[in-house]
């Protein structure tokens, strides 16, 4: 290779031209975009993060000599990769297929506190189907050119035994297992040199691994975790922020079309039910019956998405009349989704079967409630619990995101 080549920008295109492919053809490979490669090729992107290298040495199927200098290229300085990394590479960060609405105040807070450096331990909470997952991966994009060594995306989704959670983190970042030396220990030290962010989605049914997440992070001092669960970690360290439902529309007032349109909650059953039925509109006659909608549903989102999906075969008026028996209508989500996100009823139970028996039975009891209850009518209904018991039990409830 020709010393000539000093920049990451000709290298790219040196190292592309010499395996026979066409900008087209090395996007498709790698997953980038077109404008990305062109960018990159073009210096309009002169520091481009780790994982895109990565994934772009991966395409061009490089050696490790070219592996190497293509790293070199894009941060001066940059040592050999270690030993530990698998040729995989990191997991790549899913791509969202939709628009995010409504949160950026939420983006804004998160992306601040990633970017501080003292809170590295961040669990973004809320209830099934509250967007945990959409506002995790918009924060990831936002934070990902100020990072040295990009971001690692890892459900957690699949796990029921929190003992696969450390395994999970290693494949995802390529990280091979050392015979005689804990994996944990093998990860901190892959990590600690690097300025990364681990993403990890759905953690709430894995919580017993909480203390190795956080001693990985308290060995790591440029690691930073965004976890995303229906109940915090509790740990030391972390920085819960709760995600709450979407803002509603006034529910004192009649609101002009133009002033709904604004309202998150409302712009996103718009969304959805275009994207069901497209000659779908917002109009003076069923703007009413949408807002309505919204406040029933408690600008939850899945439960929005659900119900506007209904739109090809009914008119929001009539919807809203049957949204009496919400967890019957509120089904067929999509169908690359997990289970747990295409019906109400799966959302809840996902959370429910995660509780314990005595915790179960006390939502059940719960259920009778419309509209909240005092803890007083809560005592008077829990199937003769002492104070104590109801007073535990909710607030395990509650942290669960279920109240």
């Amino acid at each position: 290779m020709s010393s000539a080549i000093t920049s990451f920008a000709d290298l790219l295109r040196h190292l592309r031209t010499s395996a026979s492919l066409s900008q087209e053809e090395l996007a498709v490979r790698s997953g980038l975009s077109l404008r990305g490669i062109s960018d990159l090729e073009r210096g309009v992107r002169r520091v481009p993060h780790l994982t895109t290298v990565r994934v772009l040495a991966d395409a061009l199927a490089l050696g490790p000599a070219e592996r190497q200098s293509l790293l070199a290229a894009a941060r001066p300085g940059t040592g050999p990769e270690p030993a530990d990394a698998a040729p995989g590479g990191y997991a790549p960060l899913p791509l969202p297929l939709t628009s995010l609405l409504g949160r950026e105040r939420e983006v804004t807070t998160l992306v601040s506190l990633l970017q501080a450096g003292d809170m590295r331990l961040v669990t973004l909470t809320g209830a099934g189907g509250s967007g945990k997952t959409r506002l995790a991966l918009e924060v990831a994009v936002r934070l990902q050119d100020a990072l040295a060594d990009g971001m690692v995306f890892v459900d957690l989704t699949p796990l029921r035994d929190a003992a696969f959670v450390l395994p999970t983190i290693a494949d995802a970042l390529g990280v091979r297992e050392r015979p005689g030396q804990p994996l944990r220990e093998t990860l901190a030290r892959f990590l600690a040199p690097k300025q990364l962010l681990l993403l990890l989605d759905n953690c709430e049914q894995v919580l017993a691994a909480a203390p190795e997440i956080a001693a990985l992070v308290a060995a790591c001092p440029r690691l930073a975790v965004l976890a995303t669960s229906r109940a915090a970690l509790r740990v030391r360290g972390e920085h819960e922020a709760p995600l709450l439902p979407l803002p509603l529309p006034e529910s004192d007032r009649r609101s002009s079309v133009a002033e709904l349109v604004d309202v998150p909650s409302v712009a996103l059953f718009l969304q959805r039910a275009v994207a069901s039925q497209p000659t779908f509109t917002l109009s003076a006659d069923n703007a009413p019956a949408v807002a309505a909608i919204c406040r029933r549903l408690d600008g939850l989102p899945l439960a929005i998405e659900l119900a506007a999906s209904w739109v090809r075969i009914l008119p929001p008026s009539a919807l809203l009349d049957r949204l009496e028996q919400r967890l019957l209508m509120l089904t067929g989500g999509s169908r690359d989704l997990p289970p747990r996100q295409r019906t109400m009823r799966d959302a809840i139970a996902w959370s429910y079967d995660l509780l314990a028996e005595a915790e179960q039975v006390l939502f059940r009891c719960l259920a009778v409630f419309a509209g909240g209850w005092t803890l007083e009518a809560a005592e008077v209904v829990s199937c003769g619990r002492d104070r104590l018991a109801v007073l535990t039990g909710l607030e395990a409830l509650i942290a669960a995101s279920l109240v």
